[in-house]
């Protein structure tokens, strides 16, 4: 049951029970029927009318019964109506053998055979009465009273008369409600889950059979929402694809463009040694992206085989001492922090090394001058390791965090410094990462600066 579901169910049930409440006591309020006829006088006298309804009630039924079963009714009766409600013999006793005030004795010489009907006020309350023969010829009087306010004999008459009425009608009006509600946020929560999961990056998620036979706009909308995914997902194909192609055409003038820079080192003369080297570096970067795009699957459910196991501590060991000598070209302290002496995980080939290269040169780049840059591995509670690499630089901004990962996104900070990146480094890196059962996500440090967290599944050793 959803929240969307509840709201719909509980809105619709609670209306349909305000309408038949509403209804039933405007009737009740007004005795609404063909004897009845809102004139001045019975505006007016609306106040009685509550114990005036009571007499007849009783009346219309102690006239077709004996006094044995009037006397056996009244005592089974509720005290709410007993209380206002006296059934007199014609020797002058209650049939419940109650004391009769001062008041309905004054008031009983006015009901005869001749007036067998009587309303008179006394003191603060109004008495109404009536002269009836019972079935077996005895004769008997009713007489019932109004309250102060005449509104407790009528709230009691309201429900004793329409409860069963009400309670049916709202069981049945409830019940219309919940398969009402059912059937509309149905719909809605399988629109709801499918998003949720398109958003996840699964393209393949389709409706529409879950929709079938239904010719209303929910069903509609569902057709629309697979044409919609169907494209956006031949859309995100091609450009993978399109991707991979560019990257396929690119290896081979690269390739050529390595030899050319191999001989022209060796014919500079290290005259221009300085500026090959970066054209080299360029190069060799540009040639481990593509090689990083052309391993990677490409459609989304498709996955590699980690046949291979590594060790992350090791790993990162070997990084933070490769570029530790770049690292202090800037005054930056690279240091490794761990009390791990191993962190085996399983991998596909050597492709998680690409992941942290990238994360460690991003965190020098853009670290500020003599900062220190930490790389931490810790061991978390879900079989899983995290490696956290911590710079000192501007930042992201919180709403670009999940955008950086992103294929050719860049913040504003990076377009305006000379990264020599192009958006792609993390991108492919968050992917090997998925493809490896983990996650990664990027936080920004209170004291200033990011921290990139990946998180791995450990090796199944046993």
């Amino acid at each position: 049951m959803t929240r969307l579901y509840l709201k719909i169910f509980f809105s619709f049930w609670l209306i349909t029970i305000m309408m038949i409440v509403g209804t039933s006591l405007v009737v009740h309020w007004f005795d609404l029927g063909t004897n009845k006829h809102l004139n001045k006088k019975y505006q007016a006298e609306r106040k009685l009318e509550p114990a005036k309804r009571l007499m007849r009630d009783v009346v219309r039924e102690a006239i077709n019964h004996t006094k044995k079963d009037v006397t056996y009714g009244l005592a089974a009766a509720p005290e709410w109506a007993t209380s206002h409600l006296f059934i007199i013999d014609d020797n002058s006793r209650d049939l419940l053998d109650r004391p009769l005030s001062a008041d309905i004795l004054a008031f009983l010489p006015s009901l005869t055979p001749n007036a067998p009907y009587a309303e008179r006020p006394i003191a603060e309350q109004v008495f109404f009465g009536r002269h009836i023969t019972l079935e077996d010829g005895n004769v008997v009087r009713v007489v019932t009273s109004t309250t102060p306010d005449g509104h407790n004999v009528f709230w009691q008459l309201f429900f004793n008369n329409v409860w069963p009425t009400l309670l049916v009608s709202i069981l049945i009006s409830g019940t219309a409600c919940f398969f009402l509600a059912k059937r509309m946020s149905r719909g809605l929560t399988t629109l709801r889950t499918a998003t949720q999961k398109i958003a996840g990056g699964d393209l393949s998620v389709r409706v529409t059979p879950q929709f079938q036979g239904r010719r209303d706009e929910i069903g509609m909308l569902g057709q629309e929402f697979d044409n919609m995914t169907e494209r956006l997902e031949k859309a995100m194909l091609e450009q993978k694809r399109m991707i991979k192609d560019v990257s396929h055409e690119l290896r081979s003038p690269l390739a050529r463009l390595q030899v050319a820079l191999a001989l022209a080192q060796k014919r500079s003369n290290g005259d221009v040694d300085q500026e090959l080297n970066r054209i080299k570096q360029a190069a060799e970067y540009l040639n481990d992206v593509i090689s990083d795009i052309l391993s990677l699957p490409l459609n989304e459910n498709e996955s590699w085989e980690l046949n291979d196991t590594l060790d992350l501590v090791s790993l990162l060991e070997t990084l933070t001492e490769s570029y530790r000598e770049e690292a202090q070209s800037k005054e930056v302290a690279l240091s490794l922090i761990t009390d791990e002496h191993d962190a085996l995980v399983p991998t596909h080939g050597n492709t998680l090394i690409g992941v942290f290269e990238n994360i460690v040169r991003n965190a020098i780049h853009y670290t500020s001058p003599r900062t220190p840059i930490a790389v931490k591995v810790d061991q978390l509670e879900n079989s899983h390791f995290r490696v956290r690499i911590s710079d000192r630089g501007p930042g992201v901004p919180e709403e670009c965090l999940a955008d950086i990962f992103q294929p050719f996104f860049r913040t504003d900070e990076a377009r305006d410094r000379s990264s020599g990146g192009y958006g792609l480094g993390l991108a492919i890196a968050k992917r090997t990462v998925a493809l490896h059962g983990g996650t990664m996500e990027a936080i920004n440090n209170p004291e200033g600066g990011l921290t990139i967290s990946v998180m791995l599944p450990k090796c199944d050793l046993e």
